[in-house]
């Protein structure tokens, strides 16, 4: 974790890094333990610096963040690639959903 927290904080250089996940509930709780508990420098995120790809989504479609879910997601907003469970695939992945949530114009650009 260590090794982790020393890479984000370089790839970051004097930016404060965020983590962007879907859902973020998910991966903050057990990143951000594993951060405090074994690396000495601590979480790279802070305590709080996180954004969660699952709320964007219901603000920008305005829908309950229930209906946010990535199995609904459309299609234009979803990743090409495909969806494997290893760490460096999903982060590709979620850092595609990010980029096509972030310039997509929400409801006012098309029904969702």
């Amino acid at each position: 974790m260590s090794d982790a927290s020393r890479w984000v904080r370089d790839i970051a250089g004097d930016a404060k890094p965020v983590l962007v996940a879907y859902p973020l509930s998910f991966d903050w709780s057990w990143l951000y333990w594993y951060f405090v508990r074994f690396s000495p420098s601590d979480a790279p995120f802070g305590y709080s610096r996180c954004f969660d790809l699952k709320t964007a989504l219901a603000v920008k479609a305005a829908i309950p963040i229930a209906q946010a879910s990535r199995s609904r997601l459309e299609e234009s907003l979803k990743s090409r690639r495909q969806h494997t469970h290893h760490a460096l695939d999903d982060a590709i992945e979620q850092a595609e959903i990010f980029a096509n949530i972030f310039e997509w114009g929400g409801v006012r650009g098309r029904a969702f």
